[in-house]
């Protein structure tokens, strides 16, 4: 419950207060240090036992990191992050590997903390999977006259398209994407083939009414608002296909099991 709560602040801003949050205790404790041992922490004697402090900052941002909600693998980084600082600065590594690493994590996950939605890949099993469904459609529904289409929002680095596109060529299938990186290598990955294409949008700008099959693979944060644009827009009769995540207080009509390493479930709903 109190992870709920916390997700309407975001990704980013939880990875950063529990980064401040363990700088401001581990500078307490070593000002506590001094005070009660009269030992100064930047003293050369007590700066051999830095990795010390380092380590400590490193547990407490775990543990800070935990109380707001994150995830196991982000609890890792937030443990590497401080070690991985100070690593740095021993080293006295150029500026510029600063300015290209924020470069690429700017690409990848500047729109985390406005979405709610951390980058998921969809794997290759997956994507037979959602062949096969797009397969039922055709069989199951009439497309006389126009081509059905497919949609992918939150398609990330463009695999899933990718491989639709080439293995069902007789659908449309369209991205959408707003991490700059991402967007760019899935717009690379749809060139060669001409029923696909990716769009630099937001999914909350992306009309929905054209589509036949709508596929995403976001968190748990948006699929109430989701669903409810799902079933605002999308066409009667068009499938709305959730990977992983659903709304607790939204029923479904179906799940796939997937037979993957992760044990995927595809939850749908008809609209």
């Amino acid at each position: 419950m109190l992870e709920g709560r916390l997700d309407r602040f975001g990704l980013l801003p939880r990875v950063l207060a529990g980064q401040v949050a363990a700088l401001i205790s581990v500078g307490a404790l070593a000002v506590s240090w001094k005070l009660q041992y009269g030992v100064d922490p930047a003293d050369p004697v007590v700066r051999s036992f830095s990795a010390h402090w380092i380590y400590l900052d490193a547990v407490i941002a775990v543990a800070f990191s935990g109380g707001f909600g994150l995830r196991r693998w982000w609890l890792a980084v937030q443990c590497a992050l401080p070690i991985a600082a100070w690593q740095a600065l021993r080293f006295d590594l150029p500026p510029w590997i600063f300015l290209i690493a924020f470069v690429i994590l700017f690409a990848v996950y500047s729109n985390a903390s406005a979405e709610r939605v951390p980058l998921y890949l969809t794997n290759r099993t997956t994507w037979a999977a959602l062949g096969e469904v797009l397969v039922g459609e055709m069989e199951g529904r009439d497309f006389t006259g126009r081509r059905p289409v497919f949609f992918d929002l939150g398609s990330g680095v463009g695999g899933t398209l990718a491989y639709l596109a080439g293995s069902r060529p007789e659908w449309d299938v369209v991205g959408v994407e707003t991490a700059p990186g991402p967007y760019v290598v899935g717009w690379l990955r749809a060139l060669p083939h001409a029923n696909a294409q990716v769009r630099f949008v937001s999914l909350w700008d992306t009309d929905l009414s054209g589509a036949d099959v709508v596929y995403a693979f976001l968190s748990p944060a948006p699929m109430d608002r989701l669903l409810e644009k799902a079933r605002r827009e999308m066409r009667p009769g068009a499938l709305f296909v959730s990977n992983s995540f659903w709304s607790p207080d939204a029923p479904w009509d179906g799940e796939i099991e997937v037979d993957d390493a992760r044990k995927t479930r595809l939850f749908f709903i008809r609209l």
